[in-house]
């Protein structure tokens, strides 16, 4: 089996840590092989129809006539477009050596035959081109005759070189466009991952390898105990309120040993790869010793209409902690439909563990900045697959007039709602598991989330509204259409303000910080905001319980301790352990004395 050990039944699940007492290098290894075990435990003796179960039983070599005859009937009805490409490949890549010729040459006929779409999206691209390199990789020589797309075999090399090259540049200089993305993280993972087990290119494979360690790595600094942390491109129901329901959560496990033991299809494939994830990345990824405050420079996706720059940037902070992460973007239309622009994760409570809010905001403009298609009919196209999107009570989503200024632990967020705007009104999702959630007389709300504390201040009047989790919501998520009926549906609670012009201000504390529950209490109700709420002029001044003076006024002017804040000056990253330039294509990993270095321009790392 390619890249795993078979070392018994039981399962090493190592958590998050709070001190820096890490695993050797030999014993991550074994770890790691009795994760991607287990993984791979839930497909290589299922019989479902999936090409994930037949990469499975080929790799394990557990039945693997079975797998054949799975693989052949499932290529006789070919569908899911770039999502059928990579688990394709991928299942071929690994049992090629030991199918049959009758089953080599089905595969061979479904490149031929089946057209999968290109798709439109960063993550979609990343999954047909790579598909798309490695298979003509494995049939060169072939006249467009023989491939699904009228090109011949070293056409689709060369175009999928090309585009895997652009997307590597592009990333290294100015950021991923889907920037960290619990649910679509894995997309790219998976896609790279195939890449560094695969390519025959020499230069292709150290690119996918080296992109593997970039994505890891991003993702290790803005992750607690399995969950990404801060701001995100893209997120889903109910994922964004239930954490490790992401994709990503199961790479953290297999690779990080952090959160809970999964077994999901996204995983399955780097589960049975020879890819190894570098020892500076994990020691990075389990030490939470000392709290640290990390910023992230990304792009904007293409835009096409109403602007006058094709891929402004996103300023992303995060500040993690042993026991939370507090993380946000700036604010503003940063992607269409599923942003999540800030919020507070902790690790007691699970699996509902967060703090957020948002201006539920939805437009033909927001959609027409980013999709080509009229914008007539694109709310009524967004809603077939995206079910919430216009919906007032969703949870995911960005808006133009929402905008936030973070400094470590504390973050303001201020909105200028305009008039006759889809929704007006702003809200607070707080969870029904907290230990605490105290509505004061000083105007702070105050929640415990075990050694997490939360304190947050309305600018404005407000309702709560209790909310259990519905079918919609439910189902508006990759893999889970479950129905939840209403009479079993946890019990949450909605902040709901109709003030248009708005904001909040958020403390976030630990027991390690400030020692008790009640002292956080009693130390904000001394630090009560300034602000003022007028259309065109909404603006805060605050004081944190450090006593530093942050001072905001919508959109765009942040000041803390009366110096400008000035976002443009942040680095592609920026904290303790990444470390880039702009434009660098470079990226330093610094962990103690340890450090690697990832050049993109010339293809090499360097420790």
């Amino acid at each position: 089996m390619n890249g795993i050990s078979f070392l018994g039944s039981a399962l090493v699940v190592c958590a998050s840590l709070a001190s820096a007492q890490h695993q050797s290098r030999d014993e991550y290894l074994r770890a790691f092989d009795q994760r991607a075990r287990f993984v791979v435990s839930a497909f290589d003796s299922s019989n479902a129809m999936d090409y994930t179960v037949v990469a499975a039983r080929y790799a394990t070599g557990r039945d693997v006539r079975l797998a054949d005859s799975m693989f052949q009937a499932m290529l006789r009805e070919s569908r899911g477009d770039m999502f059928w490409m990579y688990p394709v490949i991928g299942a071929y890549l690994h049992g090629k050596d030991k199918m049959s010729p009758a089953t080599r040459a089905a595969v061979r006929n479904a490149w031929k035959t089946y057209a999968p779409y290109r798709g439109d999206t960063e993550n979609h691209w990343a999954m047909y081109y790579s598909s798309l390199f490695l298979a003509a990789e494995q049939w060169p020589g072939l006249p467009g005759s023989e491939w699904f797309n009228g090109k011949s075999s070293d056409e689709n090399l060369t175009e999928a070189r090309g585009y895997i090259e652009h997307w590597t540049r592009i990333t290294t200089t100015i950021g991923q466009g889907e920037f960290d993305s619990p649910d679509y993280f894995p997309e790219y993972a998976t896609s790279m991952s195939l890449l560094a087990d695969y390519a025959s290119d020499p230069a292709m494979r150290t690119r996918g390898s080296m992109m593997m360690d970039y994505l890891l790595a991003d993702f290790a600094v803005d992750q607690l105990d399995g969950q990404y942390l801060g701001g995100f491109s893209r997120i889903y129901q109910p994922a964004v309120f239930k954490p490790l329901l992401s994709g990503a959560s199961a790479f953290a496990f297999l690779f990080f040993g952090n959160g809970e033991p999964t077994q999901n299809s996204w995983v399955l494939l780097p589960a049975i790869g020879s890819y190894r994830m570098p020892d500076i990345i994990y020691k990075i990824a389990t030490d939470r010793s000392t709290p640290y405050l990390h910023k992230e420079r990304k792009r904007v996706r293409n835009v096409i209409r109403f602007g006058t720059e094709r891929n402004p940037p996103v300023y992303k902070q995060t500040y993690v902690t042993a026991d939370y992460g507090l993380g946000a973007l700036q604010g503003g239309i940063l992607q269409p439909i599923q942003q999540h622009t800030w919020g507070v994760r902790f690790i007691s409570g699970s699996p509902t563990t967060t703090i957020f809010g948002l201006h539920p905001y939805w437009s033909a403009y927001e959609l027409g900045l980013f999709f080509p298609e009229e914008l007539k009919p694109l709310i009524a196209d967004v809603t077939l697959s995206k079910g919430t999107y216009n919906n007032p009570d969703k949870w995911t989503g960005g808006s133009p007039f929402e905008r936030t200024f973070q400094h470590k632990n504390t973050l303001l967020v201020l909105y200028d709602i305009a008039p006759g705007t889809t929704t007006e009104h702003i809200d607070g999702f707080f969870p029904g598991n907290l230990e605490e959630r105290i509505v004061d007389t000083s105007g702070w709300i105050f929640c415990k989330a075990g050694r997490t504390f939360v304190g947050w201040y309305p600018l404005q009047e407000y309702v709560w509204k209790e909310e259990r989790e519905t079918p919609a919501q439910a189902k508006n998520a990759i893999g889970r259409p479950e129905n939840i009926a209403p009479e079993r549906g946890v019990v949450n609670w909605r902040l709901r303000s109709y003030h248009p012009q708005n904001g909040y201000v958020i403390e976030v504390r630990s027991a390690a910080e400030v020692g008790t529950f009640g002292k956080f209490c009693e130390g904000l109700r001394t630090h009560i905001p300034k602000a003022t709420l007028v259309p065109g002029n909404v603006r805060v001044e605050y004081v944190t319980l450090e006593n530093q003076r942050m001072q905001f006024a919508f959109p765009e002017s942040r000041a803390l301790n009366g110096a400008t804040v000035n976002l443009t000056a942040y680095r592609l990253f920026e904290g303790p352990f990444l470390n880039a330039e702009v434009g660098s294509q470079q990226l330093l990993m610094t962990y103690k004395n340890q450090r690697r270095l990832l050049d993109f321009k010339t293809l090499k790392v360097t420790e």
